[in-house]
């Protein structure tokens, strides 16, 4: 609750609590220290240490713990890795909470939020809205408040994603009547808000956008928050700035976003942060800096199983002129993004530097080079340079 409220001390208590030793299944592994401690830690974006956390009371949990318990630490682990970019673990541990829950007669509403979720990442935006409705239905019909709002953010984000600004806004809005009746000081537990902000410029509500962006900015200690709580703000204010007409700055802030969610580890926020720096170039008709934005983020969705976004980013290349890349018409069928990072390369940056330049991870980058070398059957920096000399 101090947390909820944003009192200070909320670490010191919790280090309190969990200095007394009390077993995790005393009183129900779902109202442990230790469970709470690992709540934290995923506010906080500390997420592989909270999945080792989660993995390790599920176990006990497996052993000693009732229904309840399980639901919540599937559910737990299920939002860990969405936020991870694990998509088809997501799914699972989603499936098994849904199953779970029905067998036992647990409260649903939790639950079909966390398909939703899932299904929003890994499985398809139609069902996920399906089942963020059943979500929406049950949590009103139990009043609970929580998980209405929880669905419908899910919802909203869904239709802001396909394209429904409108109605996006206008389920957002639900959100905020009922945030607002609840004293949530921490905007890292619950990160509604920067969604909001999204949808209400695609709406063309960019007055209200920017109202709600700079409340939360506004808010006490923002930047001592989970560094994806801060990342989401910042691509807020990029496509509230594109929307109002200065692109150069809206570039800028999204890059910083991008930077911010890499470091954070968050893939899936990267990426989708790439596609508002692409559709900020088109708007400009800077083709080739949009194929660059949208090529990033499919890599990204690639190696995470997004189908989902690898479906909506797959049809804004396929507007761009020329269509997709990748045929085989360039050397050695390299996409424009390996072709890129080739002739930085080439030209001597390291992986680290062409990182940089790409907004890119180190590793995604290693990962596109080894692709580089096995299309071009090379295997040194010298040898590609011979092979793309022609290219260049």
């Amino acid at each position: 609750m101090e947390r909820v409220l944003g009192v200070p001390d909320a670490a010191r208590t919790l280090d309190e609590a969990l200095a007394l030793g009390v077993p995790a299944q005393e009183y129900g592994i779902r109202n442990s220290a230790q469970y709470l401690a690992a709540r934290h830690a995923v506010f906080d974006d500390r997420l592989p240490p909270a999945r080792r956390q989660l993995l390790e009371l599920l176990a006990i949990a497996e052993r000693e713990g009732d229904p309840e318990d399980l639901v919540d630490l599937w559910r737990s682990l299920c939002e860990v890795d969405v936020r991870l970019g694990s998509c088809a673990r997501a799914l699972e541990w989603a499936d098994r909470a849904l199953a779970h829950s029905a067998a036992h007669g647990l409260s649903p509403g939790p639950a079909w939020y966390t398909a939703a979720l899932a299904q929003s990442v890994g499985g398809s935006f139609a069902e996920a809205s399906r089942l963020a409705g059943r979500g929406i239905q049950a949590s009103r019909e139990e009043g609970d408040a929580l998980y209405l709002a929880r669905s419908l953010w899910v919802r909203g984000c869904v239709r802001l994603h396909t394209g429904d600004g409108a109605g996006a806004a206008a389920t957002f809005a639900e959100v905020a009547r009922l945030e607002g009746d609840r004293p949530v000081a921490d905007p890292s537990m619950f990160r509604w808000r920067s969604d909001a902000v999204e949808a209400l410029t695609a709406g063309g509500h960019t007055d209200r956008a920017g109202l709600l962006l700079a409340g939360a900015e506004a808010t006490p200690g923002i930047r001592g928050r989970g560094p994806g709580t801060v990342a989401a703000l910042v691509r807020a204010r990029g496509v509230l700035l594109a929307r109002e007409g200065r692109p150069d700055e809206a570039v800028a802030r999204l890059g910083e976003a991008a930077a911010g969610f890499r470091c954070a580890g968050l893939p899936l926020e990267e990426a989708r942060t790439h596609l508002a720096r692409g559709r900020v170039e088109r708007a400009r008709r800077r083709q080739a800096a949009a194929r660059t934005a949208w090529e990033e983020a499919a890599e990204l969705y690639g190696t995470t199983g997004a189908r989902p976004w690898r479906e909506v980013t797959a049809a804004l290349l396929d507007r761009l002129p020329g269509g997709r890349p990748g045929d085989g018409s360039r050397a050695g069928g390299l996409t424009p993004s390996e072709l890129r990072l080739a002739g930085l390369i080439c030209r001597g940056a390291s992986n680290q530097e062409a990182a940089q330049q790409l907004f890119l991870s180190v590793k995604t980058v290693e990962g596109m080079l080894s692709r580089v070398y096995r299309k071009l059957d090379v295997r040194s920096r010298t040898q590609l340079g011979a092979a793309l000399a022609p290219d260049r």
